[in-house]
């Protein structure tokens, strides 16, 4: 959730304590949609759930989060993100946030409408955000594979193991990396690109890099989808295959690229090329160390995945109202098997293959039609207060 804020706002003067004589901890989290979903406790309450997210410039407690445990709020200040509007946050007093052993304190901490901007693209609740303001604290060990979390005080972090350092450079709050983009039979495209573990795509572009390399023109084939709502609102993008990514001494394939068209927010910048987000980093064990300016990639069981876009041509979102869920058809791309199957901005998704829809997670439902070119799926859809049964054929659109 690659972001910047104007005005008031980032977390200052934060401290922080492990339990024990060990300085670290470790926690499990939950990943959803290959986004790091980490339990915290606020001022000793909950468990909440609280994105990993290198994208955001500081700590952030979601705005009703924050009222429902009395935390007083002041000031006002204006942030922005994926699309192009901006959401109000304020700054709330005396916090603190508990994870696993470690307790960090935060006299200051941002406070914004997290959850009502971007659950319904999560397909669950979000409690808030550990950016900038918990990560430049530590060295944070993310294993993807074994859903765990390690924190580890700077001074106690002794790198074992193997995987490439990758230099990091610091701006704003974000880190950046060198890459390169591999485009067919065409030159290498170098760039400095945002690592944001809470970027839903695998790679996406800046409309400056592209236009300014004329990106689109060394693309064979492409198409503008729906690719996700922020907190800056929805984002439409050409969606189009990269023949590679090298970052470091490793290079990803055949992967799906997003190029921006945007015209204001972070995604409209000219000071860098792109965004690397969760569909990659996935692929290793990743170790960011704020304090020495490094990342560490190990690839792990999912390196060599291929990288797929949706087949489905839906851009499906989740909405849930008193203790309901439901899976709502928020966009169609033109000439998909959606369209062709007549399914409808508005339908609502009941069930698949006969397993009502409650069954499932959004990044389940994604990921069932992002698999399988030619596989058929059977859909209730609820239009109007009719029931319709629709077959969906899955064909790759890119």
């Amino acid at each position: 959730m690659a972001r910047q804020q104007a005005g008031e706002g980032q977390g200052h003067g934060l401290t922080y304590q492990f339990s024990g004589l060990a300085h670290q901890t470790s926690t499990s989290f939950e990943l959803n949609g290959h986004k790091i979903y980490v339990p915290v406790r606020i001022n000793s309450k909950g468990p909440y759930w609280f994105i990993l997210d290198t994208g955001s410039v500081s700590d952030v407690v979601d705005t009703e989060t924050a009222k429902s445990l009395g935390i007083a709020l002041s000031g006002r200040f204006e942030a922005s993100g994926g699309g192009e509007k901006t959401i109000e946050g304020a700054v709330g007093a005396h916090v603190s946030l508990q994870i696993a052993g470690l307790e960090l304190k935060q006299p200051a901490i941002d406070v914004e409408p997290i959850n009502h901007a971007v659950s319904a693209t999560e397909g669950r609740e979000v409690d808030g955000l550990l950016g900038y303001d918990f990560l430049s604290q530590f060295a944070v060990m993310i294993d993807y594979i074994n859903r765990r979390v390690d924190i580890i005080e700077p001074a106690g972090f002794h790198r074992a193991g193997s995987g490439d350092t990758i230099p990091i450079e610091m701006i704003r709050g974000n880190i950046f990396v060198s890459s390169t983009l591999i485009m067919g039979e065409g030159k290498p495209v170098a760039g400095k690109f945002l690592v944001d573990t809470a970027w839903r795509s695998a790679l996406s572009l800046t409309s400056p890099f592209v236009r300014n390399h004329g990106l689109l023109g060394k693309v064979t084939r492409s198409v503008d989808a729906f690719t996700g709502i922020g907190i800056g609102g929805a984002t439409v993008d050409t969606v189009a295959r990269i023949s590679g990514l090298k970052v470091g001494q490793y290079t990803i394939e055949n992967v799906v690229g997003d190029f921006s068209h945007a015209r204001a927010g972070v995604m409209s910048q000219d000071d860098f090329a792109g965004i690397i987000g969760t569909e990659i980093l996935s692929r290793f064990r990743v170790i960011l160390d704020y304090p020495e300016q490094r990342m560490i990639l190990e690839p792990n069981a999912a390196f060599s995945a291929p990288s797929e876009f949706d087949m489905s041509g839906l851009f499906v979102i989740y909405e849930g109202a008193s203790g309901s869920k439901l899976f709502k058809i928020y966009h169609v791309i033109e000439g998909s098997p959606g369209a062709q199957a007549d399914l409808r901005v508005g339908d609502i998704i009941e069930a698949i293959d006969q397993h009502p829809t409650s069954n499932f997670t959004l990044p389940q439902i994604r990921e069932m039609f992002k698999e399988g070119e030619g596989k058929e799926h059977q859909l209730s859809i609820r239009r109007d207060g009719k029931l319709l049964m629709v077959r969906l054929r899955l064909r790759r659109i890119i």
